[in-house]
């Protein structure tokens, strides 16, 4: 319970650092981007479990196996790109720009497939059939319910944040003030919000984590800092016990045998988002080079935790095997530490302030 706790609050807070009104300005490169590195990943991964479970392991259940290897090779992870493009001095670079704007979409996109992929799941492990109509029933509700929170972000928040000016006096209160006056304290209601949306997203047959990560960019519009603060002690608290959650949940019996298909998927997970950032760069710019291509290539690799939590979900609703767990973790936590020091490397070729982060000095 505490670790299911700690994984809706960590998503929540992956949702503040994501605004919509930002994504708006992040340019025809950093869509473009974000959309191959959804579709490249999804498609290699599917691909991937297909061959495996079709012709080396006999498995009826591989379509679900293969829905959820998909969704967790397809979100890239935002809160490390930042953190190692600041710890590099560049944050300030077109190239960062287009990475973190790509890996907020990539995050909005992720959640989106990764609905569609628990409804889908959900009717097939509830004893339900894989219809056309169960396929488009998952797909229409997963769309409407994050198109809901999306309008919200786009044309709610800023229509309360006018009235809010207005009744105050105030002539502009521009997007990128994150904390505009309030005379309450949103802590309080940003907890209610992020759990009732999580309980409504289960409603729904969706995942918790998406209702939380919506809720958390609800609250980055107009609250986003004041409610960061608030979120790190629980986050502090609640987070190393998913984390404790996931490592003892990891099969290392047995584990020889997947170290193939363990190395195809570390290799297939870095190409996809590698492909996909250099080409998104190549075809929509055509100032910045093959240079900028590799960079956004490179940055875009990472997972992190919204991998493990995917395969968390699939293991815990019986969607996935234990090996197919230890799998997807495994490739997470390796993109994670195999992208910090490669984007260090692809930036010094470009930009002599860049440098390598702390830890590796």
């Amino acid at each position: 319970m505490v670790a299911n706790l700690g994984v809706i609050f960590l998503l929540f807070s992956v949702g503040l650092k994501t605004r919509m009104c930002e994504l708006q300005a992040v340019g025809k490169s950093a869509i473009t981007v974000a959309v191959l590195g959804v579709i490249f990943p999804f498609a290699l991964g599917f691909g991937l479990i297909f061959v495996y479970e079709n012709y080396f392991v006999v498995n009826e259940n591989w379509l679900i196996h293969a829905l959820f290897m998909s969704a967790a090779m397809v979100a890239t992870c935002v809160g490390i790109t930042a953190r190692v493009l600041t710890d590099l001095n560049v944050i300030d670079t077109v190239e960062s720009k287009i990475i973190v704007g790509a890996a907020v979409v990539d995050d909005i996109l992720a959640m989106i497939v990764l609905a569609i992929v628990a409804g889908v799941a959900g009717a097939r492990m509830g004893g339900g059939t894989l219809d056309t109509v169960n396929i488009l029933a998952s797909i229409g509700i997963a769309i409407l319910f994050v198109a809901m929170i999306l309008y919200l972000c786009i044309h709610g928040i800023p229509k309360v944040k006018e009235m809010h000016a207005k009744r105050n006096g105030v002539c502009d209160v521009r997007c990128q003030e994150r904390d505009w006056p309030i005379s309450y304290n949103p802590f309080p209601l940003a907890v209610l919000v992020c759990l009732g949306l999580s309980a409504m997203a289960m409603f729904l047959g969706l995942a918790a984590i998406i209702g939380a990560f919506l809720a958390g960019m609800l609250f980055g519009e107009f609250a986003g800092n004041k409610v960061e603060k608030e979120f790190k002690g629980i986050n502090s608290f609640l987070v190393p016990f998913f984390f404790v959650y996931v490592g003892m949940r990891v099969q290392t019996a047995g584990i020889i045998e997947i170290v193939p298909l363990m190395i195809l998927t570390i290799v297939l997970a870095i190409l996809g988002k590698y492909v996909a950032g250099y080409l998104g760069v190549v075809l929509t710019s055509d100032s910045l080079g093959k240079r900028a291509g590799n960079i956004v290539g490179v940055g875009m690799s990472p997972r992190g935790e919204v991998g493990i939590i995917v395969a968390a979900i699939g293991l815990t609703t019986g969607a996935i095997s234990g090996s197919m767990y230890t799998v997807v973790v495994f490739m997470s936590i390796a993109t994670a530490l195999i992208a910090p020091p490669w984007l260090a490397s692809a930036f010094a070729k470009k930009y002599p302030q860049a440098r390598e982060p702390p830890s590796k000095r």
